[in-house]
C-alpha cells in the first residue's frame, strides 16, 4: 500500500539466519527470538504503530505471519547489513516518495513509541539524523548491558539503532554505507574515507559533536545532525540471551 500521507516510512532490518544468536536460540534469525511471548521484531512494530508520523512499514528479513500482518511489505535480507540496508531503502522510495525514511535494526525490543515520537520531532531539520545516548542515561536506564561509549568534548556517548533520512539523501549516502561496510576492518581505508586527522581525534577525544556533523556533511554534502536523546532504548539492542531475561 502506498504511503497516503507522505510523512515517514520506516524500514526494519530483521537480518538473515547466519546470526549467531538466533542460531542459539533455534530461530531463523535474530529478530524472530521472543521474548515476553512475542519475537523482538514484533515490539518493534509495535513502537513504530504508536508513532502517528510513521504511516507505512517495509521489513527487511526473515518474516513469520505474524510480521506479515503487521507492515506493507516483507522483502528478504541481503547477504550483507549494507545489502539490507540498500533493499529496505531504495523500496521505500519506490513504495511512495516519503518525507522521511526511518531505518532502524528489529532487534530493540524495549523501544517505545514516545522514543520514536521525541527523536522525529528533534531529528526534522537535517537531511540525515543519527540519535545518540549519553553515558549517564544509558546506564541509568540498563545498568546490566555492556555497552561501547566514544568520548567527546561533550561528554561520552553510545550510538542508536536507527537514522532518520531525508529522500535526497538516500542516493548519496547508500554508496558511502556500502564502502564503508566493505572496509570496516582495513583501518587505513577508513582513514582515507574520513580523513586520518579525523580519526586521529576522535581516538584521542579531541572532537565535538559539531565537528563530527560538520566532517560528515563535508562527506556527504548535505545537512546531518546528531540527535541527542534520552531513550536509551533507542540503542538498547540485544547480542546475548541473557538481556532478554527478566
Amino acid at each position: 500500500m502506498p504511503n497516503p500521507s507522505g510523512l515517514v516510512t520506516a524500514v526494519v532490518l530483521g537480518g538473515g539466519g547466519s546470526d549467531a544468536l538466533a542460531q542459539a536460540a533455534g530461530v531463523a534469525a535474530k529478530a524472530l527470538i521472543p521474548f515476553r511471548g512475542r519475537p523482538l521484531a514484533l515490539h518493534v512494530l509495535g513502537a513504530l504503530h504508536g508513532c502517528p508520523e510513521v504511516s507505512c512499514v517495509i521489513y527487511v528479513g526473515e518474516a513469520t505471519p505474524e510480521l506479515v500482518s503487521e507492515t506493507e511489505q516483507i522483502l528478504p535480507a541481503g547477504e550483507t547489513f549494507a545489502e539490507s540496508f540498500s533493499v529496505g531503502v531504495r523500496a521505500a522510495l519506490a513504495l511512495a516518495p516519503p518525507r522521511s525514511v526511518l531505518v532502524t535494526t528489529a532487534d530493540l525490543p524495549w523501544l517505545r513509541a514516545d522514543a520514536l515520537n521525541d527523536f522525529l520531532a528533534s531529528a526534522a531539520e537535517a537531511d540525515l539524523a543519527y540519535p545518540i545516548v549519553e553515558e549517564g542515561a544509558y546506564r541509568a536506564q540498563f545498568p546490566d548491558q555492556k555497552r561501547t561509549f566514544v568520548k567527546l568534548k561533550d561528554g561520552r556517548f553510545t550510538g542508536g539503532n536507527m537514522m532518520l533520512l531525508s529522500p535526497r539523501m538516500v542516493p548519496v549516502l547508500l554508496p558511502f554505507v556500502e564502502r564503508a561496510y566493505r572496509e570496516r576492518k582495513n583501518p587505513l581505508a577508513l582513514a582515507r574515507l574520513f580523513g586520518p586527522d579525523f580519526i586521529v581525534r576522535l581516538a584521542l577525544g579531541q572532537l565535538s559533536l559539531r565537528a563530527i556533523e560538520g566532517r560528515a556533511e563535508r562527506i556527504l554534502g548535505l545537512p546531518v545532525r546528531a540527535v541527542v536523546t534520552p531513550h536509551a532504548s533507542i540503542g538498547a539492542d540485544v547480542d546475548k540471551l541473557e538481556h532478554l531475561k527478566e
